[in-house]
């Protein structure tokens, strides 16, 4: 998972409008359907970026919807119900939730981050892989028996989060539902699904701070803390605008024998775009990733100016791993970085925590590796040269 983009700059302004205008059919056409549900339909939240997740407003509760990315019926993946009275009246399809929430377990760690900048973090009563999160305060936590370490996020101890008794478990959501999500629901605990994994834009994944918000009656805040996110990476993107020669870019290292690269539909191509960065592959349509072997990496990106992601921390260590690394002009020119800069010795790594929340600070580091003279007083956040 690295940091990649290009450039677009009346395009974006085309885009924004476009996004204002869908916002506004969405608007109507959510009206529309609700006026069908139990209850006084009041508003729907301004979402501008996301697209997977939907926060409509009723005089007797509130409803967010998630939508479901593998399917196009229509049919969301699921809706929750937000009461603050337990006598309202809820349709019977959705999950029914009494808010504000006040203990819940988190199963990725991306949502660390949101959860703090709402005050909300110290609800937090479980997690998983505690010995790889970065987060201070949740690490602590852990170490005082405030919070119980789940195990493996893949395959969560179940008997451990029913005796832990949380309001609520924040869980991937997958194209199948597991089955820890399977037993949890049969068990009675609510499972608010993560899916800002799927958003193709920094300001896209930042906007899902509006979907946890409700779960905290906590929404006028959120709105606030992402309206100050979106200028602060719009402020940094704008300075890329006068960069007239861009560098090209490459991304990622070899895992288990194939080096993968994101498509020029994904977050990442996104970010090099923002960041005025020439990416090989930000035409491509693909929103995932596209794998390959060292020598086509070689081909393809032999030339690049810069390369982000790179998992190692030292030259040394990079020739060590692979000969081939040496062949590649980056590393000639020493214009390799990884996003190592917060790190614990366990594998903690802030970049896969906190980033989410400030893509701002993520668009400014590869302003800073790229361009220096652009950002001249700003310092590395989550990423470093290599040694």
């Amino acid at each position: 998972m690295t940091c990649k983009v290009s450039n677009h700059i009346c395009i974006s302004v085309l885009l924004v409008c476009s996004v204002i205008i869908l916002s506004r059919c969405v608007s109507e056409k959510k009206h529309n359907k609700t006026t069908e549900e139990k209850g006084t339909y009041l508003y729907s939240e301004k979402i501008l970026y996301a697209e997977g997740f939907m926060v409509d407003y009723y005089e007797e509760y509130t409803k967010v919807t998630l939508n479901n990315p593998w399917q196009d019926n229509q049919e969301p993946y699921t809706v929750y119900y937000l009461v603050k009275n337990d006598s309202v009246e809820t349709p019977p399809e959705g999950v029914r939730i009494a808010v504000p929430i006040t203990s819940i377990a988190v199963n990725t760690f991306s949502y660390f981050e949101f959860l703090s900048l709402i005050g909300n973090l110290e609800n937090v009563t479980g997690v998983t892989d505690g010995f790889r999160i970065y987060n201070p305060e949740i690490l602590e936590d852990i170490k005082e028996g405030k919070i119980v370490d789940l195990g493996d996020p893949f395959n969560p101890n179940i008997e451990k989060t029913i005796a832990l008794n949380p309001q609520a478990v924040i869980n991937s959501a997958y194209a199948q539902i597991d089955n820890y999500s399977v037993r949890l629901n049969q068990a009675g605990f609510p499972v608010i699904y993560s899916l800002e994994w799927m958003e193709n834009s920094p300001l896209a994944r930042a906007e899902w701070i509006k979907m946890i918000a409700p779960f905290f009656d906590k929404m006028s805040l959120a709105d606030s803390l992402f309206n100050d996110i979106e200028q602060r990476y719009l402020a940094v993107k704008e300075i890329t605008d006068e960069v007239d020669q861009h560098r090209t870019v490459m991304t990622g290292d070899i895992f288990q024998g194939t080096w993968y690269v994101p498509g020029g539909n994904s977050f990442n191509a996104a970010l090099y775009r923002d960041a005025s960065l020439s990416y090989r592959y930000e035409n491509n349509k693909l929103s995932g990733s596209i794998g390959l072997d060292i020598e086509s990496v070689l081909t393809q990106f032999g030339e690049t100016d810069i390369w982000f992601g790179c998992e190692a921390d030292s030259y040394t260590e990079l020739a060590a791993k692979d000969s081939k690394y040496m062949l590649l002009q980056p590393v000639a020119y020493k214009q390799v970085f990884n996003n190592h800069k917060r790190t614990t010795k366990t594998g903690g790594n802030d970049y896969f925590e906190s980033a989410i929340a400030q893509p701002d600070l993520v668009l400014s580091d590869l302003v800073k590796a790229a361009y220096p003279d652009l950002l001249p007083d700003y310092s590395f956040t989550y990423i470093k040269p290599l040694n």
